[in-house]
């Protein structure tokens, strides 16, 4: 059982709040020395939750990654992943760190269709001053299940994702306080609706090279829903690697763990360069 499965207290969530935005301010990073410039608050459509930063490096060569925030679908922004496009656009890459429509205004899938807009957006922009022969993603908690579903299911030339702390099968959480507003109705009233929104059940042998990292202690989304997809993955033959951070559950996984990032663009490396 974990919080996917049971809501929280309403004094514990302010505390997590809190707790939360203290520590994004010493986020883990892994800087490089490539030059970038950066442009603030571009918008990738109309809605005002459709917008990002996106750092242009100086070699016209640099494949493009997008990176996608957590936060249960309906809270936080593209500003949680600074420090990751940061440390991605220091390591010779375009980044598009973007921000999406909330639930439970915007259900499933609307935040999956946002992702494709972003890189239709960035191919229509930078058409010509860009290289877009092999494109990136990287997501962390409802980040990893968009960047996921959006590899797996949409033919947008995505050659490698990188995804931590995921919830990749929806059906293990019957109950869930923060799937269900996501999807718009709960488990039971459309099981094979809560299966399309799972990653797992979309993975096939042509996917994407994938990086999956996990904090041992997550109580938010279990460890074993990464085990359980790399299980699934290896079956059908998918370039995969996962890491596993000892220790730390969710937040922590996210905020501190240098090594994660380290080995995320390390993989990214050899997939795409």
């Amino acid at each position: 059982m974990n919080y996917y499965q049971t809501q929280p207290g309403t004094f514990w969530m302010k505390i997590k709040a809190i707790l939360t935005s203290l520590i994004l301010s010493s986020c883990a990073s892994y800087k490089s020395t490539h030059e970038y410039v950066v442009r603030k608050d571009v918008s990738y459509g109309e809605n005002e939750r459709q917008v990002g930063d996106l750092y242009l490096a100086k070699n016209k060569d640099a494949p493009l990654v997008l990176t996608v925030h957590g936060g249960s679908w309906s809270s936080r922004s593209h500003k949680d992943m600074n420090n990751l496009a940061e440390s991605l656009a220091s390591h010779g890459y375009n980044v598009f760190n973007i921000s999406y429509r909330f639930a439970p205004e915007h259900h499933y899938p609307a935040q999956i269709d946002d992702l494709a807009m972003a890189i239709d957006f960035i191919k229509t922009s930078f058409k010509d001053s860009m290289n877009f022969e092999k494109i990136g993603l990287w997501g962390y908690s409802a980040g990893a299940q968009i960047t996921l579903m959006h590899a797996l299911k949409k033919d947008t030339g995505i050659s490698a994702v990188v995804a931590g702390g995921g919830p990749y099968d929806f059906t293990w959480w019957p109950g869930s306080p923060l799937i269900t507003p996501y999807m718009g109705y709960g488990r039971d009233e459309n099981i094979q609706g809560w299966l399309d929104a799972s990653p797992i059940t979309h993975l096939h042998k042509d996917a994407p090279s994938l990086f999956l990292y996990h904090g041992k202690e997550d109580e938010l989304v279990g460890y074993g829903q990464m085990t359980s997809l790399d299980a699934r993955a290896k079956l059908l033959g998918i370039d995969i690697e996962t890491y596993v951070v000892e220790f730390w559950g969710h937040a922590f996984t996210f905020v501190f763990s240098k090594e994660a990032l380290k080995r995320g663009i390390l993989f990214l490396n050899k997939r795409l360069k």
